[in-house]
């Protein structure tokens, strides 16, 4: 599918910083990419270093993995270029700021992939995702996420 850049200038920045601050908050340094491909961004953290995917997701609002109303999370097939480097991925709930977190090592697993149809007011037609057991998935709610 197509990549959606209204979508992107309208939440890239957002989320980047939401999951800056989150970071920093449980005590990692944080180091931006200069790669505007690459990943989102990098940290540190008692001398491991972290790579960081976030993308932000509205219309369906969560707070708990209970409240979350799937069975599975979606995540972009697209962003498995990077998989060769762990990294953590993250969703953030627009609308409540609750974020998702998973390993790249658990998402991309050819059991979990999955050609979706998409039919919302920015996207039609069809994309690959990876749908994770929910379990398998850190929830982290609002009052934790974004102190």
């Amino acid at each position: 599918m197509r990549f959606n850049q209204k979508s992107f200038d309208d939440n890239d920045a957002i989320g980047k910083e939401l999951l800056m601050a989150f970071l920093r908050s449980v005590g990692h340094d944080i180091s931006e990419n200069c790669d505007i491909y690459g990943i989102d961004f990098f940290s540190e953290r008692n001398g491991i270093k972290y790579y960081w995917e976030v993308e932000m997701k509205s219309r369906r609002q969560w707070t708990t993995r209970e409240d979350f109303p799937f069975e599975s999370v979606s995540f972009l097939q697209r962003k498995e270029k990077w998989k060769e480097t762990p990294f953590w991925y993250v969703i953030i709930c627009k609308e409540t700021n609750a974020a998702i977190f998973c390993k790249s090592s658990i998402i991309f697993n050819e059991k979990y992939k999955e050609k979706v149809r998409i039919f919302t007011q920015d996207r039609k037609g069809f994309d690959n995702f990876y749908r994770v057991p929910k379990e398998l998935c850190i929830f982290v709610p609002p009052n934790e996420f974004k102190k």
